[in-house]
């Protein structure tokens, strides 16, 4: 009876194996196909989100994906300046460009007492740079014969602006105070000395010819610079494309893992099951860098909104 109930036994399990040996590239097909479609959902899920949707800035508007940094620049027409201004002696004139600057401030205080403008060397130089031009070339315009206005001459210094503007000035002015008296009786001119958005200024006036005689020209550039506003973190912006770049190729790594495993050849020495551990390892890596490139986008783009929300309340 023992001897039969053990014949029985070794029978079953003889059976046993031979089923499982039989049914074994099934089943672990089977499994296989449910393991990577879980995976492969996730994998899809997130890097189907649309990663790339709302990287770039939302309201730009000098055409580029970059950060905005001109929002308008404002300058009034030509000015007619009244005799009252000037003077005949022009032997006797001899403008400032602090003196201008700081007249200039007078009437911001004693117009709503308004900020006084910070004087900044930048636009100093694109107010020189504007001066001489005009100068050279026998013009006086806000834009010059070939084309540059006073958002290209911010630019060419290097001043950073979200806001800038200009008032230009030509006669021979009694003093300073008759220079900046000829802008604020003009109302365009005035509507930039009185701006209150504005927190800079840079000046330069300067004696020159034009038109076969000796003149007085003056310039003021106005400005609001680009750190007004909340910063946007463009070694961020460089990580978050580094690392995009790091998720194409792990993509390409687990599609020739996934084919590999699929052909059930041995690769890099490794079994099958060797294979899908490797495989399943790498997708974890992956998932963790999605997750971790969705909170930087996040973070980047919270910074364009609070960079755009702040220009345009400008």
């Amino acid at each position: 009876m023992k001897i039969s109930n053990q014949i029985i036994i070794v029978s079953v399990l003889i059976l046993i194996f031979i089923f499982m040996k039989s049914d074994y590239k099934s089943m672990y097909t089977k499994a296989l196909t449910y393991l990577q479609s879980g995976l492969g959902q996730v994998v899809y899920q997130n890097n189907g989100a649309g990663i790339n949707k709302n990287l770039v800035p939302e309201a730009t508007t000098d055409g580029e994906s970059s950060t905005p940094t001109v929002v308008k620049a404002t300058v009034p027409g030509a000015l007619i300046v009244s005799d009252s201004f000037l003077s005949n002696n022009t032997s006797k004139i001899n403008l400032v460009s602090k003196n201008v600057i700081d007249i200039t401030n007078e009437y911001r205080r004693n117009n709503g007492n308004l900020p006084a403008l910070t004087e900044n060397s930048k636009l100093d130089f694109s107010a020189e740079k504007k001066l001489q031009d005009m100068f050279v070339k026998g013009y006086f315009e806000h834009v010059s014969p070939s084309g540059v206005g006073v958002a290209d001459l911010g630019k060419e210094v290097g001043y950073e602006y979200i806001l800038i503007g200009e008032n230009l000035a030509l006669g021979n002015f009694k003093d300073d105070r008759s220079l900046v008296d000829a802008w604020m009786a003009s109302k365009g001119h005035r509507a930039n000395i009185l701006n209150n958005r504005y927190t800079e200024i840079g000046v330069s006036v300067g004696k020159g010819n034009y038109n076969g005689k000796t003149v007085w020209m003056g310039v003021q550039h106005f400005g609001l610079p680009k750190s007004a506003c909340p910063s946007i973190d463009e070694v961020l912006r460089g990580i978050i494309d580094l690392d995009q770049k790091k998720i194409k190729e792990m993509e390409s790594d687990l599609s020739t893992r996934k084919a590999g495993i699929d052909s059930g050849a041995v690769r890099e020495g490794l079994t099958t099951n060797g294979q899908i551990d490797a495989y399943n390892s790498l997708v974890n890596d992956y998932n963790k860098l999605i997750l971790d490139i969705k909170e930087k986008i996040n973070t980047y783009n919270k910074e364009v909104r609070n960079f755009n929300s702040c220009i345009q309340g400008v």
